[in-house]
C-alpha cells in the first residue's frame, strides 16, 4: 500500500504502486505486503530521532514488523486484524517510510528522475525488510538491489549505498 502523508511534491500514484507489483513478483513475495509512506523531511527527521537516534532527515527509513514484545513497524494504516493486534501476520513485512524531499534532493544530485529515486529508495527499503543489511553484510545487498534495478529496468548508474550511507544517514 502506497500511503501519501506529505503536500510537498505530488505523487506519480498509479506508477508507484505499478512498481510495487513489479517488485513483489520480482522477488517472490507470494501476498507478503508492505506499505509505503511518503512524507516530508520534519516527519522523517522525527521517526530518524526516535528510531535511530540520529537527529536528521534521512531519504528512506524501513520498519519490519515483529510481533508484541520487540519493534514494530509504524502502524501507519493498521493493516493488523482489530481482534488480534499483537499475533504476527506472516504476510506482513513492515512499513517503509520515504522523504520526498530528500528524494527530490537525491535526483538532482544523482541526475535522474524524482519517480526513479522513489523506485530505488522502495527496493532498497523492502531489501531492509527482508533482513538485508548493507551495514553488515559483504557487499550481498547492493549486489542484489543492482541485479534487481538492472531486472526491473530502472536506468542509471547502480548507485553504491555504503558511499551514500557516508553522506546521510539511512536505514
Amino acid at each position: 500500500m502506497v500511503i501519501n502523508r506529505q503536500r510537498r511534491m505530488r505523487l506519480p500514484a498509479v506508477a508507484l504502486n505499478r512498481f510495487v507489483q513489479r517488485l513483489k513478483s520480482a522477488l517472490s513475495l507470494k501476498g507478503r505486503e508492505f506499505n509505503v509512506c511518503f512524507m516530508d523531511d520534519e516527519q522523517i527527521r522525527r521517526l530518524n530521532a526516535r528510531f535511530r537516534g540520529k537527529a536528521c532527515p534521512t531519504d528512506v527509513l524501513s520498519f519490519p514488523w515483529h510481533p508484541a514484545g520487540g519493534d514494530r513497524a509504524l502502524d501507519l494504516t493498521a493493516p493488523r486484524p482489530a481482534s488480534q493486534p499483537d499475533q504476527p501476520l506472516g504476510h506482513f513485512l513492515g512499513d517503509i517510510a520515504i522523504s520526498v524531499e530528500a528524494a527530490r534532493r537525491n535526483a538532482q544530485a544523482e541526475g535522474h528522475s524524482v519517480q526513479q529515486e522513489f523506485c530505488w529508495l522502495i527496493l532498497h527499503g523492502v531489501l531492509h525488510l527482508l533482513g538485508f543489511d548493507h551495514e553488515a553484510d559483504q557487499g550481498e545487498m547492493t549486489a542484489l538491489e543492482i541485479g534487481l534495478r538492472a531486472r526491473l529496468g530502472l536506468d542509471g548508474l547502480p548507485r553504491r549505498r555504503g558511499i551514500r550511507s557516508q553522506r546521510r544517514a539511512h536505514r
